[in-house]
């Protein structure tokens, strides 16, 4: 199995005391993506984390890298501390359906359900949105802005204001890109409509996604990120 491309979400891990112990999802879903790159990314259920792998067969080992510092409390803080310790003792793994994360002596460390495997039949809604000078806002309204996918290469959503459609297309491993869109003409205030038209220049600019756990961010050419979503029901 290769791991590159996939996205998973955290099920389990050991505690401290050898136990296994279920995942909390507060406030909000640990996960693990590995990308093409060798690079992997996620979170903890609380700070984002980051790093690198290498995969030989079924052997793999983790490096982590920068982490951001939100403090944690409760289980969530539990929680992060079991994940940050076994990453590095990480040597080998079994996937499938889920995927386990081995030590040496084979025993599981963590465990994780498959996470979204493509972005047809999602629903989105922004968390924050390229301003075309070179930041990511996430100023009130963001939320306003939607994106769906069907399963038949079309799109729609709205902009906070205007609603749109147009076709979208996905390349292997994760490209993407979007077709023309079509939008109603109507006037919001000039605050929505200045979100809205950097909402759709974000979209134009799309080159590459990312799925991880019940989050999309959209990046350009450059590996900027454009537009950041958190799934929706």
């Amino acid at each position: 199995m290769e791991l590159s491309g996939t996205s998973w979400n955290l099920s389990s891990y050991t505690g401290a005391d050898g136990s296994t112990v279920t995942a909390t999802e507060a406030p909000t879903m640990a996960s693990l993506t590995f990308g093409s790159d060798g690079t992997w990314s996620g979170s903890t259920g609380c700070n984002r984390i980051a790093g690198s792998y290498t995969q030989d067969g079924s052997s793999l080992t983790m490096e982590s890298g920068p982490m951001t510092l939100v403090a944690c409390e409760g289980p969530v803080a539990d929680q992060e501390q079991a994940i940050v310790a076994a990453l590095p003792l990480v040597t080998s793994f079994t996937g499938g359906d889920a995927l386990e994360l081995l030590s040496s002596d084979g025993s599981a460390l963590l465990t994780y359900a498959a996470g979204l495997a493509s972005l047809a039949g999602t629903s989105w809604q922004a968390t924050g949105i390229n301003n075309g000078k070179e930041a990511v806002v996430s100023q009130a309204g963001v939320e306003l802005a939607t994106l769906a996918f069907d399963s038949e290469g079309q799109v729609s959503g709205s902009g906070g204001c205007n609603t749109f459609t147009g076709g979208y297309t996905t390349t292997d491993p994760d490209g993407l890109t979007f077709g023309p869109l079509a939008s109603t003409a109507m006037a919001c205030e000039d605050d929505v409509m200045q979100l809205e038209q950097e909402y759709f220049a974000a979209l134009a600019n799309v080159t590459t996604y990312q799925l991880e756990a019940d989050r999309l961010t959209l990046r350009d050419a450059s590996g900027a990120t454009q537009v950041m979503f958190q799934q929706s029901s």
